[in-house]
């Protein structure tokens, strides 16, 4: 294991903090009874040993030890998961961005699915008021790859009456199919793009995107009737891609309706009933 890059520097309180920048390749690869993980990192990513609780399938944490991600962090993922093999990823909390003194903390992920099965649940992103924060998310799947993606922000704290009064946040996140782009996400919060924006947030602190690739158009309303009842949620489908947004008040209402939509759909994609993480329990 390579030794994290450690950067000492002062935060917006005065107080010395440790800045990192940190990257972490994941490879799920079939082998002959079940999927087998190849990993190696630098600095503070890591994930668990995978654990197998529905046969192939491997299941993986990923881990953060610091617990946020502050001003001039940089944290690079990159998942490959390869052909005829099945993954599902999740992370045993949330994310934390913390207030910096203008400093700018990046996150990019790059996901590609070539022919695999790949499930990517994380727990919910947390803006803090005050935060600077880039994240940029790449998809790239092939027409016979099946992914379920998602990703939960919250801006503030709003149930410890926190709110995210000022700060910067811009959310890419991309999607390619056969190398050809065909969704582009670009979300800006910032004191131009405020949370109070109608053609942004709209007041609301959780926003949330679920995408499954490869939906076939018969199970799609057995997706919509999962969370159509229940406010907040609205559901698109195009060139057999599925996306479910969710722009409310509440984490977790946002992943109790993309539960719900999983649930529905995860037997026609992957020939599994849905088997949640054990961390989502604890």
């Amino acid at each position: 294991m390579n030794a994290p890059e450690h950067i000492a520097v002062t935060d917006a309180v005065g107080t010395m903090a440790n800045q990192w920048s940190a990257r972490l390749n994941v490879s799920f690869e079939a082998g002959p009874e079940r999927t087998t993980v190849r990993r190696n990192h630098t600095g503070p990513l890591a994930i668990q040993r995978p654990y197998y609780p529905e046969g192939k399938t491997a299941h993986v944490y990923l881990l953060h030890p610091p617990g946020g991600v502050v001003a001039q962090d940089h944290l690079q993922i990159n998942v490959t998961c390869e052909e005829a093999a099945h993954g599902l990823v999740s992370t045993p909390g949330a994310t934390r961005y913390y207030r910096s003194d203008g400093g700018l903390a990046h996150t990019v992920q790059t996901i590609e699915c070539e022919g695999g099965a790949l499930e990517w649940f994380p727990q919910e992103n947390i803006f803090f008021s005050g935060c600077h924060a880039r994240l940029k998310t790449s998809l790239s799947v092939s027409s016979t790859s099946r992914l379920a993606w998602w990703e939960i922000n919250c801006f503030g704290r709003p149930h410890g009456k926190v709110p995210f009064e000022n700060g910067s946040v811009e959310n890419i996140m991309e999607l390619s199919i056969n190398a050809s782009l065909v969704l582009k996400d670009r979300l800006i919060v910032n004191d131009e793009h405020p949370i109070s924006a109608t053609c942004g947030l709209r007041d609301c602190s959780v926003v949330g995107t679920l995408v499954f690739t490869q939906v076939h158009p018969a199970t799609v309303e057995s997706a919509r009737s999962a969370v159509m009842d229940k406010a907040g949620f609205s559901a698109t489908t195009f060139d057999n891609v599925l996306i479910v947004r969710y722009l409310g008040d509440s984490s977790e209402d946002a992943k109790a309706g993309f539960i719900k939509v999983w649930s529905a759909l995860r037997c026609a994609l992957n020939g599994k009933t849905s088997m949640a993480p054990r961390i989502w329990a604890t």
